[in-house]
């Protein structure tokens, strides 16, 4: 019996598909990597990868006061500062192609500041587009970085972002390709401001943070379209911030308000988002809860022409003491309305008053984003005085955005998830009881929702009587 050969299987070996990508392909993969150390690490891969992190055209440097072993304290936080300020300069020398991007995000310190110019000038060199300069001081106001000279006139720019930073221009500032700029905990006078608007003449978006020491904002360029004020913390400023934006199309107000602002010109305004908290003291909330409301009011009256409103929890508090005392929101004429706030008995008059006063809305989003602390203890005694869960049953009021103009509804997964019960339940049921050219109710389920949970709250939802035939409600 003849026995049967064994055929040898040859053998197989590994291809490396990834390195066999071209170059343009494997760097389009580092730039993906969240940290640059990970990056410049695949040098040890390879002779194919040893280059390869220095044709990043994105370099991103932020700082951890935690080392590599899980360290934590200020010795390890010094200690690890010094690497982190080597290493940025060590990668910048290998850099070798034109960077779009550099940013940069450490615990600045004065002794520092040889390196931060290094690298201010390494930035100019290479034309970066996108530069962010983010310096937490270790020392306070006395130990922030000053802008050198020479980032005042950049031809290349056009996303500008940096804090903690001494602004002090001796001459023109000439960012002429600039067309995002945002600066954060800068001390400023109304000139420099003044000149840093002059000298960003396509400039389209500005977000101030944190910033005081002006008390004008004149905003005459014609390409400027978006205005982000956050963290205006000045309460001592009796002056406050004037403010004009002829060719303004959408403004944002958000985190803690402390100095008034007032608008002499926003006529363009389509977008306007009044999202804040107010600063406050305990020993004296009778002033300031008149001063808060007269913020409100003063703001909301400067918005009368604006198509999309977004109102959040402390704004819509401050219009329920306005409701409790028979006071009205003034006459608004959005057609898309969004409230960021939680249901509760807090917010339950506010919303009646901004129904009263927005008659137009044919667009309604509720939202949650936990931005915003209660304004509980100032005149809220004047809000319990009814029946938070027959409320809207209670109500008389015939609102002429329900009855003529409402047609859809949408409320955040957040929402739903914090507010299914009883105050949230009524509020619904009022909505759909009333709006009678309602078309879509869309309701988002949270991720993580559980089942039974949500089902029986659907179902509660699906029975709710509708005053519109055309309604419908869906859950996504």
């Amino acid at each position: 019996m003849r026995r049967k050969r064994k055929t040898s299987r040859p053998e197989t070996t590994a291809v490396d598909r990834i390195s066999e990508c071209p170059d343009s392909v494997l760097v389009h993969i580092l730039s993906l990597l969240e940290e640059i150390e990970d990056a410049v690490r695949t040098q040890v891969l390879s002779k194919r990868w040893r280059f390869l992190w220095t044709l990043l055209p994105s370099l991103v440097f932020r700082y951890t006061a935690i080392d590599d072993y899980g360290g934590e304290g200020e010795g390890y936080g010094v200690a690890r500062n010094s690497v982190f300020v080597a290493f940025v300069g060590k990668t910048l020398f290998s850099s070798d192609c034109k960077l779009r991007k550099f940013e940069v995000d450490f615990h600045y310190e004065p002794r520092f500041a040889s390196n931060v110019d290094s690298w201010t000038r390494f930035v100019t060199g290479k034309a970066v587009e996108e530069l962010y300069l983010l310096l937490l001081p270790e020392l306070g106001e006395e130990g922030l970085y000053e802008l050198p000279q020479l980032l005042y006139d950049n031809y290349w720019f056009k996303e500008l972002h940096f804090s903690c930073c001494r602004v002090i221009p001796r001459g023109n500032v000439a960012w002429y390709s600039l067309k995002k700029l945002s600066i954060g905990y800068v001390k400023f006078s109304d000139d420099v401001i003044e000149r840093i608007l002059a000298g960003c003449p396509v400039l389209e978006t500005l977000e101030l943070h944190n910033c005081e020491g002006f008390s004008h904002l004149a905003v005459t360029n014609s390409c400027m379209k978006k205005l982000i004020l956050r963290d205006f913390l000045d309460i001592w400023d009796d002056s406050g911030l004037e403010i004009s934006a002829p060719y303004l199309l959408s403004l944002e107000m958000s985190g803690v308000l402390g100095k008034r602002c007032r608008f002499t010109n926003i006529s363009s305004l389509v977008d306007a988002v009044f999202n804040c908290h107010f600063a406050c003291f305990e020993q004296d909330r009778a002033n300031d809860y008149e001063r808060i409301q007269n913020i409100v009011v003063v703001f909301l009256a400067s918005l009368l022409h604006v198509k999309n409103l977004t109102l959040g929890t402390w704004a819509i508090e401050v219009l329920s003491i306005m409701e409790a005392k028979g006071l009205s929101s003034p006459l608004l004429n959005c057609e898309c309305l969004t409230l960021d706030t939680k249901i509760d008995k807090y917010v339950l008059p506010g919303i009646a008053n901004v129904f009263k006063s927005t008659p137009n809305v044919e667009a309604l989003i509720m939202t949650w984003s936990f931005s915003s602390p209660e304004l509980y203890g100032i005149e809220s005694t004047m809000l319990l005085n009814y029946d938070e869960e027959r409320y809207w049953t209670s109500q008389k009021w015939t609102y002429k955005c329900l009855v003529l103009h409402l047609k859809n509804v949408t409320i955040s997964d957040c929402l739903m998830k914090y507010n299914c019960e009883s105050n949230f339940f009524s509020f619904i049921q009022f909505l759909l009881r009333n709006a009678r050219v309602l078309q879509k109710m869309v309701i988002s389920t949270p991720s993580d929702a559980r089942l039974k949970e949500y089902f029986e709250a659907a179902k509660k939802l699906l029975s709710f009587p509708r005053s519109s035939p055309d309604a419908a409600v869906i859950f996504c």
